[in-house]
């Protein structure tokens, strides 16, 4: 779509990209937070707070675990941290 045919300006899928991951790395950070300073990770504050789906959730969860992060030799988002 251009402006020369509808009027209307271009949309920028890479704004909105970059958007999403801005959202995405705050997501993980508050959850990292949590981890650290020992707080339960639940589902229910995290939809409170960012309006998130369980699979966002669960996804989030997953790319901590992916980066290998560890609390003392505890790796993080494992079952005893998230509820």
């Amino acid at each position: 779509m251009t402006t020369r045919h509808f009027d209307a300006p271009a949309s920028s899928p890479r704004r909105a990209f970059t958007e999403k991951r801005g959202r995405h790395i705050a997501r993980i950070a508050w959850l990292l937070a949590r981890f650290v300073r020992r707080e339960p990770v639940r589902y229910e504050p995290y939809k409170q707070r960012f309006g998130a789906s369980m699979y966002a959730f669960r996804s989030d969860l997953t790319a901590l675990r992916k980066a290998g992060i560890y609390r003392g030799t505890e790796r993080l988002g494992t079952r005893s941290d998230a509820s």
